[in-house]
């Protein structure tokens, strides 16, 4: 064990700091998201805002996967290799990424634009394209902040896209500009980092410095970062493609609107947890690197043991809660059994400890076992959608929380098993 296990005061109230910064500005930052739709569904009315809702879809899906991967495998490696060696070597071929993937989905959205966009023109292509870039370059700066424990600027960076965007879509709004300049306010948010270039890349605190350390020539930053996508892009679709499995299943629209907004109301604890993980991240990756076994046996435990709490709470407040609140807030035409309730409820509580074990696995350099782990809970998942047991709401119920524990199991047994082969290769 090493000293830190007794932290000073002035430490405690730093981490206490830093942790409510980022659990505030992941709280303001999804407000300032649900302003920026309600002023685009505002200005152009529900089918004129139908382009900026796919464009907004494909950003989510882009953070996700783009900024939380690039993001987390920085704070992974300023952590783990204690110098910015390998980060500094690896931009080139982070940026090309970029630049090539903007290129493909650019040209995917124009192919098929008309279905996607009901809009011949380039405009949204171009977006999305953009969008593809600025959701790599978000990644970039996030991390390069939280990496060197800035977490107060991160939490400014996350504030500050969002506000770019509202801002965007006031003057929209005022000027009747139409969707594209919506879309526009949407891409401009996501280059808000620009704010923080000159420390990034020039000069200052933030600079990414080589300087003589040694980048580990083992570290192929895209294949990292592929597997870090891999195990974030299947997390969201468990986590928020239940209504796309009820249509499909055959479910009303009411039963369909009312399971979004049951997960969307869920989700609020999950959101907040995604503003804190940068935080996270950098602790257990330096855990792994000083190789503080007992320390990472009890986050585990106590993982668990929080899981089971959590799971309960949730349990109680769907069945004592949720059902008056959901018709009470968004009508009476928006509601759900009791049972099923219950089941979205235990399930999004296990998901915030699989976003916790995920972040254990990055740390311990094993994000391809993070995909497995996922990819064994979303086969399990349809494998119960395809029986057909159950009415469709409770079917999609139950096969969500069965990923999420299938995910879980795996994802806390990986950690484990990785541990003792991954721990020494974290020191140089």
């Amino acid at each position: 064990m090493t000293s830190s296990d007794h932290r000073p005061p002035g430490r405690r109230r730093r981490i206490a700091r830093d942790s409510l910064a980022l659990a505030t500005g992941s709280g303001l930052t999804g407000l300032l998201a649900y302003v920026f739709f309600a002023l685009a569904t505002r200005s152009l009315g529900a089918e004129g805002a139908a382009p900026v809702s796919v464009l907004w879809s494909y950003w989510a899906i882009a953070a996700a996967v783009l900024t939380f991967s690039v993001q987390h495998w920085i704070i992974v490696m300023l952590a783990g290799d204690g110098h910015e060696a390998t980060v500094a070597r690896s931009l080139p071929a982070i940026a090309l990424t970029g630049v090539a993937l903007a290129l493909v989905t650019g040209a995917v959205a124009f192919v098929a634009r008309d279905p996607l966009f009901g809009d011949g023109g380039v405009a949204f292509p171009v977006l999305v394209a953009a969008v593809t870039a600025g959701s790599l370059f978000a990644g970039v700066v996030r991390g390069a902040l939280a990496g060197r424990r800035r977490y107060v600027a991160s939490a400014v960076a996350l504030v500050t896209e969002n506000a770019v965007r509202v801002l965007g879509a006031v003057a929209a709004l005022a000027t009747d500009a139409g969707a594209v300049a919506f879309g526009v306010s949407l891409v401009v948010g996501s280059f808000s980092g620009l704010l923080w270039v000159r420390g990034l890349f020039g000069v200052g605190a933030a600079r990414f410095e080589d300087a003589r350390a040694r980048p580990r020539p083992v570290r192929n930053p895209l294949v990292l970062m592929s597997g870090i996508a891999g195990g974030s892009l299947v997390a969201q679709v468990v986590l928020t493609g239940g209504p796309v499995a009820l249509t499909v299943l055959g479910g009303s629209p009411a039963d369909v609107t009312s399971l979004f907004i049951a997960l969307a109301v869920w989700r609020a604890p999950y959101l907040v947890a995604l503003g804190v993980a940068p935080a996270l991240t950098s602790w257990l990756a330096r855990f792994a690197r000083h190789e503080e076994h007992a320390r990472l046996t009890r986050f585990r435990v106590v993982t668990v043991l929080v899981t089971v709490l959590v799971a309960g709470v949730a349990a109680v407040l769907a069945v004592a809660v949720m059902p008056p609140l959901l018709p009470g807030i968004f009508g009476p035409g928006v509601r759900l059994e009791t049972y099923p309730l219950v089941l979205l409820g235990v399930g999004t509580a296990v998901a915030l400890s699989n976003l916790v074990l995920l972040l254990l696995l990055l740390a311990l350099d094993q994000p391809r076992s993070a995909t497995l782990a996922w990819a064994a809970g979303l086969v399990l998942a349809a494998g119960w959608l395809a029986a057909g047991l159950d009415e469709p709401v409770t079917r999609v119920a139950i096969a969500f929380l069965l990923a999420q524990v299938t995910a879980f199991g795996a994802l806390l047994t990986f950690s484990t098993t990785a541990t003792p082969a991954t721990l020494g290769r974290h020191t140089e």
